[in-house]
């Protein structure tokens, strides 16, 4: 008997330390449902660093009334640095408008005691917000983890890109993505319903991997 409770409960030990190792898990409906938002208190400095700090060509596109779709903790532009990034757009991006004609969405870093960063992205991807960040490839310095989704006919598709991100050059690169985080034809109208959801670790090496589960449509 205490042979028996001893694997259960090393069995849960594994289970919890394996659980605690995902950078994001789209199996959570709660993650996955969560709508991007931040404190009011942190929109309120983001409108003052835009309004004061932010080159004149970003404040004129993105105006006063900018949306913040997340944000995360990290060492952004040093190792060691204790930072913030912020995914800014001019406005809320559209799921079923894959391909949108609006301005480039940027990335906002701040950090304590120190001047804010400004990355900007391409164009062409109006990110749904901002999932994660981790360092990935080991340097120090964390990656962002940006969402994007797409909606056609009752079926969605979401996918994450890890963006790495340059204070010397201000940009911000595209690099792996990671698609079909989570997919849902549940409510769609072809005759084959199904829903996946996908769970994203660091292996030893460094390298994102994912993990993809089968899940009920109710």
């Amino acid at each position: 008997m205490i042979r028996l409770l001893s694997s259960v409960m090393l069995l849960g030990l594994i289970q919890s330390a394996q659980a605690a190792d995902y950078i994001v898990d789209y199996r959570d409906r709660g993650f996955r449902d969560a709508e991007p938002s931040v404190a009011p208190d942190e929109r309120a400095r983001l409108a003052r660093v835009m309004a004061e700090e932010a080159p004149q060509a970003l404040r004129t596109e993105l105006g006063p009334n900018f949306v913040v779709l997340g944000a995360a903790a990290g060492a952004f532009t040093r190792p060691g640095s204790r930072e913030r990034a912020y995914l800014v757009q001019r406005t809320a991006p559209v799921a079923s408008e894959p391909f949108p004609n609006a301005v480039a969405p940027i990335l906002v870093v701040l950090g304590d005691g120190a001047k804010a960063h400004f990355f900007r992205l391409p164009k062409d991807v109006q990110y749904q917000r901002l999932a994660a960040a981790v360092d990935a490839d080991r340097d120090g310095r964390s990656d962002v983890l940006l969402e994007s989704g797409f909606y056609n006919m009752g079926e969605s598709v979401t996918a994450l890109t890890a963006v790495k991100l340059d204070p010397g050059s201000g940009l911000a690169t595209p690099g792996q993505v990671i698609r079909d985080v989570f997919t849902d034809s549940c409510d769609g109208g072809t005759a084959r319903k199904s829903r996946t959801a996908s769970t994203l670790s660091l292996d030893a090496a460094g390298q994102l991997v994912t993990r993809r589960y089968q899940l009920p449509c109710r």
